[in-house]
């Protein structure tokens, strides 16, 4: 896959995880390749991340300073924390509204997600299985972009929020995907990324941690100098 450019008039972009890594993991280098482009890179972490350390005193708060740390690296502004709970997300209510609520407010062009038809995929000469809160964070965002963020029918109590207005993003770039259609060249940030997982230190266990997995992933994509994190790219107008 030949690599592609982020397309110009990007001044706001907002990212939608699962857990506190997700966003980083999957397309760490692409929101600081943002940030350093001049858009203001924005977060929402969806679930609390309390099934994903060990042995970590209040896991939840330490997840959270842990991803703020990491989004400063990137370049980020803010983490909204919606604080679902882990391993039990659902692509209903509330995480539909919660969304809409942040898509209203943060205006962004360009919204990046979980690919919900992500089952499985492979990983080198093995099989990842996808993990359902993954799934579920990304079909609630794609429930959240359309039809409800952009209509009034949807939500109206939220317009009386000056605030809060209708909003209709331009493109929807879904990581962690099986069935890629673009690629970014991300060597120029690729660095940042791997600072920002390192910051999420509860994470950190077993060899290689976050990193050479995340390492592994983007260079299986593009090659050794040249790491790549890979979309399926939806143009909405």
């Amino acid at each position: 896959m030949d690599p592609g450019l982020i397309p110009s008039g990007i001044e706001r972009a907002l990212a939608v995880s699962a857990h506190p890594d997700d966003a980083e993991f999957f397309a760490g280098a692409t929101l600081a390749a943002l940030a350093r482009g001049g858009a203001d890179v924005a977060l929402v972490v969806c679930t609390d991340g309390a099934r994903g350390g060990h042995d970590v005193p209040d896991l939840v708060a330490a997840r959270r300073q842990e991803q703020a740390a990491a989004l400063k690296i990137l370049g980020g502004s803010e983490v909204i924390h919606l604080a679902l709970p882990d391993g039990g997300l659902s692509a209903g209510e509330p995480l539909r509204e919660l969304l809409v609520a942040a898509i209203r407010r943060l205006r962004p062009q360009l919204v990046l997600a979980h690919d919900p038809r992500t089952w499985f995929k492979p990983a080198g000469a093995l099989t990842a299985l996808g993990h359902s809160d993954h799934r579920a964070a990304g079909a609630a965002t794609l429930d959240a972009v359309y039809p409800r963020a952009a209509s009034k029918a949807f939500y109206p109590v939220q317009l009386r929020d000056p605030a809060l207005a209708p909003w209709y993003p331009r493109e929807l770039w879904l990581f962690d995907t099986a069935q890629p259609d673009f690629a970014l060249d991300v060597g120029e940030t690729f660095e940042s990324k791997l600072a920002a997982l390192r910051a999420h230190a509860s994470q950190e266990r077993g060899p290689g941690g976050l990193v050479e997995p995340a390492r592994a992933a983007a260079e299986r994509a593009g090659s050794p100098g040249h790491p790549m994190e890979t979309f399926a790219r939806l143009r909405l107008w």
